[in-house]
């Protein structure tokens, strides 16, 4: 196993990390999937309200590719379907708990190598399992034509209060390996790379053959594919495709396979000061947030975040956790505001510049809220963004060519190997407030409509 020692990074010192306790959450009545969280995703729905659904029933597919189906995760019926500005598809919501599903293939582990790559992609197309493999560059789904130089599973996770893949995956070693092996045979048995957590729980993905082993350590984004890919396989160009999962995934595809179901259960991990109990939970697919999170939230306003507090998505309680995301986060409301607060010593106000005196009290973490603390302002150069940027790349520089839509210089500036995860700390200790991840997410939708 090849060691990398990541030596910039950030991590950031925030309360709320979860116990190592692993329970079924409530049996749910409610469901749900968010169309919109499928970046470059146009929705055709194949459903109305009302329609009645099995698990993994087609619910739409995508426009441009209309192989790619997205499929139920509930048996049930079609309760709404809600749309923001424009028609876009924010939610559908699906009632009912029953376990009528749609039957597929079925595998043994030791007959997926042998079979054929066109049947496995067309069973994953066809059974909702394709979204879950995603591409470098453009950070996307993968196209179901695209043929991949390597392939990254990702069983490490160093997001602010994220879990241990490994001890939420335990005694799931079957279903990772007929996710490899699928995965091999799908890229044609290129270089399958899987990147472990030196300080996390190894042991069945210790286990896996016929790929190679890596562990990173150092503070975030030190857990990021992208990190990975720079360090092992590096993207050269618009040519270069390089597949990613991540361990949950990859038992995700590997469940597939071998029952012939879309899966219909997942382990999450609950965390943030805003929860009263930060664990992981076995969840049915797609349950709404209100069943998981039941008598859990702490008093006063919380703000429910599907992942983590540095690429989460703020949702509802009638929301799902996120596809892409096992990680729950719960954190307060801040809509306090304390007069002249700059002139305080700010024992327990946190800090990157060390402005305040708890930026010298190292090991101290805070209950952080969502006021930014500040507005938008110009952007000023100021060096910090470089010490949190693992990759690469100039933060400033690359926003400044997005912004000014000059494609070639972004292309120079090293765009296509990186992702708007990549620039979430940057925005984090942005003095200017500046949202870098948004400004990246722009700059690669322009790349991939100049480039494809």
């Amino acid at each position: 196993m090849k060691q990398y020692k990541v030596k910039k990074g950030y991590d950031i010192p925030i309360t709320g990390k979860p116990e190592a306790n692993l329970i079924d959450a409530p049996n749910p009545d409610s469901f749900a999937i968010n169309p919109e969280e499928f970046h470059g995703v146009k929705p055709r729905l194949h459903i109305k309200e009302g329609d009645s659904v099995k698990i993994g029933s087609p619910l739409f597919e995508d426009k441009n590719y209309p192989a790619v189906q997205f499929c139920s995760p509930a048996a049930g019926k079609i309760s709404e379907i809600q749309f923001g500005p424009r028609r876009v598809v924010k939610r559908i919501s699906i009632s009912g708990g029953g376990h009528d599903v749609v039957q597929h293939e079925t595998f043994r582990v030791a007959d997926i190598s042998g079979a054929a790559p066109d049947k496995l992609r067309e069973l994953l197309l066809k059974g909702g399992i394709w979204p879950l493999i995603r591409q470098r560059p453009f950070d996307v789904i993968a196209r179901p034509d695209s043929k991949p130089k390597s392939i990254f599973i990702n069983c490490m996770d160093t997001a602010p209060l994220a879990g241990d893949a490994g001890f939420a995956l335990q005694g799931q070693f079957a279903e990772f390996e007929a996710g490899i092996e699928a995965l091999k045979v799908l890229g044609h048995n290129v270089p399958v790379h899987v990147v472990l957590n030196p300080n996390g729980k190894q042991d069945d993905f210790l286990k896996a053959n016929g790929v190679q082993f890596h562990a990173f350590a150092g503070k975030h984004p030190a857990g990021l594919v992208s990190t990975h890919i720079e360090k092992i396989d590096r993207i050269q160009g618009a040519t270069d495709t390089v597949w990613y999962l991540t361990a949950y995934q990859t038992v995700q595809l590997g469940s597939f396979l071998l029952q012939g179901q879309y899966p219909q259960e997942r382990v999450v991990t609950v965390t943030g000061s805003g929860a009263q109990k930060r664990q992981y939970y076995r969840i049915r697919n797609g349950a709404v947030l209100k069943s998981i999170l039941r008598d859990n939230l702490a008093a006063g306003e919380q703000r429910i975040i599907a992942g983590n507090v540095l690429t989460g998505r703020h949702v509802g309680p009638d929301d799902a956790p996120s596809f892409y995301s096992n990680q729950i986060t719960v954190i307060p409301e801040g809509r306090e505001r304390h007069f002249m607060a700059w002139l305080s010593p700010g024992f327990s106000r946190w800090t990157y510049s060390r402005a305040y005196v708890s930026g010298w009290m190292p090991g101290k973490k805070f209950s952080m809220h969502t006021n930014m603390n500040g507005e938008h302002r110009a952007l000023v150069k100021t060096g910090d963004y470089n010490h949190v940027m693992a990759l690469d790349i100039l933060p400033d520089f690359l926003a400044k060519a997005i912004l000014a839509e000059d494609v070639e210089l972004m292309e120079k500036l090293g765009i296509l190997e990186c992702a708007p995860e990549d620039f979430a700390l940057c925005s984090y200790i942005c003095p200017s407030k500046t949202e870098f991840t948004e400004i990246i997410k722009e700059g690669l939708d322009m790349m991939r409509a100049e480039l494809t």
